[in-house]
């Protein structure tokens, strides 16, 4: 066959996948629209889901920050139905995934903090304890060590929390390559969008009661469509550099703060991150789940509930006076006095 066929033919393939994904990522954003409610904020609209009563519920409210390759479905799945009957539960879109806006430094810790600070000012929702997962947790230490006074307390699973060896995976650099970085979104991301992450979710929530619908619940393709991808590549590269100046900074938490991570996880490492972060903070509660791996809050979501409670309890005795604890623990002891 003449070497200019097999080019033509190549390049002509190569045209019609690059349409196709064209096609498809209009058919995935019609077909899968927003879940929740947008805000505005001065960096864009940021897309929420709100779950729970309106202000009143009798358990300090809590906020859900997702991690990367996904959307705030990815927290509402399992979390949210465990949540909702006590508390107010917020689980916003990060920037530049799902349905939320971006700006151009929206790959920064602290931009993503900000707006998610100034949406639960504009929600009318004051210190939430803040949980983030994987990448999200990163951006609730952040949103931590910003905002102080904005936070009663933070849980942390799986949590990003330290630089670590080897650095990031070859395709997130790939991705955001100025000169080649669209070309291989918009052919073999989308395929593998398409025909290759079924099987990845599998695998990577093996383990968990909603496997089987966790690629349909919570929207996976959204987050292959090119656009997204390379918000989602620029978030774990420059994640990495921000971590050296972020650790340093983590003897200055002074709050109640919960983490739970699992001995198996092979995505964060738990000897690197959760254990590291957990000698370095001395108000820090670490449980490590053995043989947990990194989707805790799927395949663990009891576990992550009871750190949940752990912290509410925490902020209940900080708001006691030492007489009212006294007090309690008497009655303990003596139910009937």
């Amino acid at each position: 066959m003449p070497h200019s066929l097999v080019f033509n033919i190549g390049l002509a393939l190569t045209l019609f996948v690059i349409l196709w994904s064209y096609w498809m990522e209009r058919r995935v954003t019609r077909a899968k629209p927003p879940a929740g409610e947008m805000i505005k904020t001065s960096r864009g609209m940021m897309h929420v889901i709100r779950r729970g009563g309106s202000g009143e519920a009798a358990k300090t409210p809590i906020v859900l920050i997702h991690g990367s390759t996904t959307n705030a479905l990815d927290m509402e799945m399992d979390m949210a139905s465990r949540l909702e009957a006590e508390r107010d539960v917020f689980i916003p879109d990060r920037p530049g995934h799902g349905f939320s806006d971006r700006s151009e430094d929206g790959w920064r810790l602290d931009v993503q903090a900000a707006q998610i600070h100034e949406a639960l000012r504009e929600a009318g929702i004051e210190k939430p304890i803040v949980l983030g997962q994987s990448y999200g947790g990163a951006v609730a230490l952040r949103y931590a060590l910003d905002y102080p006074q904005d936070i009663s307390g933070l849980v942390l699973v799986a949590a990003v929390t330290h630089p670590w060896p080897g650095g990031v995976s070859w395709y997130n650099r790939v991705g955001i390559n100025p000169l080649y970085g669209w070309l291989f979104r918009r052919t073999f991301i989308a395929l593998y969008g398409r025909y290759g992450s079924p099987r990845g979710v599998a695998r990577a929530l093996r383990g968990s009661k909603n496997a089987n619908r966790y690629f349909t619940r919570t929207r996976v393709p959204l987050t292959f469509r090119p656009r997204h991808f390379l918000y989602n590549n620029e978030d774990i590269v420059r994640l990495y550099e921000q971590l050296f100046a972020m650790a340093d900074r983590y003897d200055e938490l002074d709050l109640p703060i919960e983490a739970v991570a699992g001995t198996h996880d092979m995505t964060v490492m738990t000897s690197i991150h959760a254990r590291s972060l957990d000698s370095q903070i001395g108000g820090l509660n670490l449980e490590v789940i053995d043989g947990g791996g990194h989707a805790l809050h799927h395949t663990h979501p009891d576990e992550v509930m009871e750190a949940i409670h752990r912290l509410d309890t925490r902020l209940a005795n900080q708001g006691r006076s030492p007489l009212q604890g006294a007090l309690r623990r008497l009655t303990s002891v003596f139910p009937g006095a």
